[in-house]
């Protein structure tokens, strides 16, 4: 499950880090250095709520679903599906209207499920893939020992800037 919330932790982590380098240049235009890390605390902090978040729906289903689907080869079969749905996601704010269409979604949501089937199958069925994507897997934890307790500093931040 640790390697999951470390899949999770470095795609949601990265991603909110990559937004707020990207208005960072904006940001010292329009604040004090004090707001912009205020800022960037709020980002942090609903980062990690969204990633316990998604893992622990992940671990809902795997306990409500068949051990086959989800349980057994968790780490990796929740990781593809962060996987699988974070690009979609991306797709999905490049091409996508204000009013998007049912079937639209529909569509994205097949894509992102076939990406997931595909990725799951491999590894389930070449050894040498799931030696390397388990590997990957270990080798990203360490981002959750930078990222996590990250964004639990950043949650205290948030607390107390709303309580005081």
């Amino acid at each position: 499950m640790f390697l999951a919330l470390s899949m999770a932790a470095f795609l949601v982590f990265t991603w909110s880090m990559q937004a707020l380098f990207f208005s960072f240049p904006a940001f010292l235009l329009s604040y004090a250095v004090g707001e912009i890390l205020v800022i960037a605390a709020y980002m942090l902090a609903f980062a990690l709520l969204e990633t316990l978040l998604v893992t622990l729906a992940l671990v809902v289903l795997a306990v409500i679903l068949p051990g086959a689907l989800l349980k057994e080869g968790f780490s990796y079969k929740a990781s593809f599906f962060f996987i699988a749905f974070g690009a979609i996601s991306i797709h999905m704010q490049s091409v996508m209207t204000n009013q998007p269409k049912t079937d639209f979604l529909l569509m994205e949501l097949g894509r992102a499920l076939a990406l997931w089937l595909i990725l799951v199958l491999l590894v389930r069925y070449v050894g040498l893939a799931r030696k390397i994507v388990m590997d990957i897997l270990d080798r990203l934890t360490i981002f959750s020992y930078i990222y996590l307790p990250l964004g639990m500093i950043s949650l205290l931040v948030v607390a107390f800037r709303l309580l005081w």
